[in-house]
Order: structure tokens, then C-alpha cells, then sequence
């Protein structure tokens, strides 16, 4: 089977793309596998839609923590619903998390009671699960090591005590385009090959000024590659099989 570039945590609903989204499907085609993120059952649905189009573009529906810390309490019941609903069509549940940035105590809480839902329903379906976490990485590995999901903490902004947490649990991590910029080159360092995911969050983290697409991937591959001195197809190729490995082992 042929090794692809994988981008587990995307955006291609985003209205930055509606007025390109096809020629760039049409550019991924041959040589990328995309995981779509939706945030909400309106993106969600629209998520499943280009699925259909483009099966090499895989579903994955979520609820947005930013999203629940100002919803209503009967607007998280049908956003659950939703999910629980339509999860058997889906490829991985994402994107759910915790982002506790500029949040009250009571924003906080609501995350944590609907971030253990959304897990209790990804585990009983047995779906992988890729995390949000922004200022909150502890409580999102406390949540982890309750379930035994498998589960890709995108973007990964945690220090290296959390890194080694993370991966002490068997949580993997994925490094994102926005690196090139952060310049956390001690976290990709320690990151486990076995373990390491390449995402972009398309449209944003973008390595320059540009509008963030996958094809932004092989750059992302070689400053990776770099920093943990081995060959691009090492790395390529290591996270191709943590791809089929964590999502169809």
C-alpha cells in the first residue's frame, strides 16, 4: 500500500476554502489521507457530505469546547444527540477537548461534564478521538486515563513533564505546520516516533502568511525531520503506520 501524507486534524470546511475546495481535493487526491474536523453539527453535516465527494477527505465530527463554554445546556443536549446519532458514520470523533483560555469557573466545568459525554459515547463505538487542549492539557489527560479510548491530542501545547504523561497513558501527539513558528523543537525532540502524528488545522498555523492547506504537510515533514535527524521517508513513513495502526489495528 502506498505510504501517504497524513494531516490528522483539518478544516476543509472552512469557509476560507469554499471558493477553492475542489482544486485543492483535487490536488490531495493522488497523495494525502485528510482527517476533516467539524465543529458543530451544522460543520458536521456538511463534513459528511464532502466525505461522499471525496473519500480520501475522512469524516470527523466533534463539538468545539470554545463552543460549549457559551452554549445553552438544551443546545449541548442536541449537539450530543447529534453526535451519538451520526457517529457510526463517522471516521473519528474531532474536534472535542477542553480550551480553558479566558474561561470563568462555570465555562470550565460545562467543557469537563460534556467533554466526559462525548468520550463515553467515542468509547462505546469504539471511535478515536482527536483532543483540543488549550490550558487545560492536565484535566484532558485526567479524562484520557479514565477511558480506554485511543486518542491524538492535536497541536500538542503541553511542557515536556506533560509530553512524557502523555505518552506514559499511550495518548498520541500530533505536531502541527504552526511548530515552524513556535520553535518547540525541545517537544518534538522527545516525541516517541512511534507515537507521532503531523496534522496543519487548516486554514490557521500557517508555516508562513499564506492560507494553511495539507499541501503544507512535506514541509512540515523535513523541519520535523530535521530536528530528530533522520531521513524524510523515516518519518513519513513512521507516521503513515501510527495512522493505520492507532485507526484500524
Amino acid at each position: 500500500m502506498e505510504e501517504k501524507f497524513v494531516d490528522i486534524h483539518a478544516h476543509l470546511c472552512d469557509r476560507e476554502f469554499d471558493s477553492n475546495r475542489d482544486l485543492l481535493a483535487d490536488r490531495l487526491r493522488r497523495e494525502y489521507t485528510v482527517l476533516n474536523a467539524g465543529e458543530n453539527s451544522r460543520q458536521n453535516s456538511d463534513i459528511l457530505k464532502l466525505s461522499e465527494k471525496y473519500p480520501f477527505i475522512l469524516p470527523c465530527i466533534g463539538l468545539h469546547p470554545n463552543q460549549i463554554a457559551t452554549m445553552e445546556y438544551n443546545l449541548v443536549e442536541k449537539e450530543l444527540a447529534y453526535l451519538s446519532d451520526n457517529i457510526g458514520k463517522t471516521f473519528a470523533v474531532s474536534e472535542i477537548g477542553l480550551d480553558f483560555k479566558g474561561k470563568d469557573l462555570y465555562q470550565e466545568e460545562q467543557e469537563k461534564e460534556v467533554f466526559y459525554k462525548i468520550l463515553e459515547i467515542a468509547n462505546k463505538n469504539n471511535k478515536v478521538c482527536i483532543i483540543h487542549s488549550r490550558k487545560a492539557i492536565d484535566d484532558v489527560l485526567e479524562a484520557l486515563s479514565s477511558f480506554s479510548i485511543k486518542a491524538v491530542i492535536h497541536n500538542f501545547e503541553g511542557n515536556l513533564r506533560q509530553l512524557e504523561n502523555a505518552q506514559d497513558i499511550g495518548v498520541n501527539i500530533s505536531i502541527s505546520t504552526g511548530f515552524m513558528r513556535f520553535k518547540k523543537d525541545n517537544v518534538i525532540k522527545k516525541v516517541d516516533i512511534d507515537r507521532i502524528f503531523t496534522e496543519t488545522d487548516s486554514p490557521v498555523l500557517s508555516p508562513d502568511n499564506a492560507i494553511n492547506t495539507p499541501l503544507n504537510l512535506p514541509k512540515l515533514i523535513k523541519y520535523i525531520a530535521d530536528i530528530k535527524n533522520i531521513s524524510m521517508e523515516k518519518l513519513k513513513s513512521s507516521v503513515y503506520s501510527n495512522f493505520m495502526k492507532v485507526f484500524y489495528d
